[in-house]
């Protein structure tokens, strides 16, 4: 069976590592939970100025972006399934992400929040940029179809066992994202 990658798309603060880490302890098989938040927060691999904020980011964003995109293919061709949180900010790095991920068994999640909450959790946590959160809401969602959408108010076991549920009985390769399906519009 070929690898698999389970996709949770989200705005920022909306629990998305939290479901990941989650499922990639609850899901069958052995799932690797990837995140740039691992370059950018965790692991401090990205240069920094004394005061800590990110160093020379507009020239860095794009390639490490890119390199983010490109480790996925690399990992899910070495034979590992993964489940990995992200946030798709615009049109052009979905279709760039999608082309990087064709021909892979991709489930594609979307975790809904609505904006108080994301601004709350985003002043709570304090480690991103205020009005982040937002900006993502607004976004987001708005040019792809999931193969499942979680409201971030339920509890974490029961959309724990939703994304379980639904990618255990999933047709594989069959994700609405990748076949090209648009979110419904607002008024449907």
């Amino acid at each position: 069976m070929s690898p698999s990658l389970i996709l949770v798309n989200g705005a920022s603060s909306a629990g998305k590592s939290t479901l990941c880490r989650a499922l990639r302890d609850a899901l069958p098989g052995a799932f690797l939970h990837f995140s740039l938040d691992f370059f950018m927060f965790d692991a401090q691999v990205l240069p920094r100025t004394p005061e800590g904020r990110l160093r020379d980011w507009a020239t860095l964003r794009p390639r490490v972006f890119e390199g983010f995109h490109r480790c996925l293919p690399a990992l899910l061709t070495a034979g590992n399934d993964l489940v990995v949180d992200y946030i798709i900010e615009t049109p052009a790095m979905w279709a760039e992400f999608s082309a990087q991920l064709a021909g892979f068994d991709v489930f594609l999640v979307g975790v809904q929040c609505p904006v108080e909450e994301l601004e709350r959790r985003e002043i709570a946590r304090g480690d991103r940029g205020l009005g982040d959160a937002r900006r993502d809401a607004e976004t987001v969602h708005t040019f792809t179809a999931y193969d499942l959408t979680l409201d971030c108010a339920a509890p974490l076991a029961q959309n724990v066992a939703r994304v379980s549920q639904a990618w255990q009985n999933r047709e594989a390769g069959a994700s609405r994202a990748f076949l090209g399906e648009r979110p419904p519009s607002p008024s449907s």
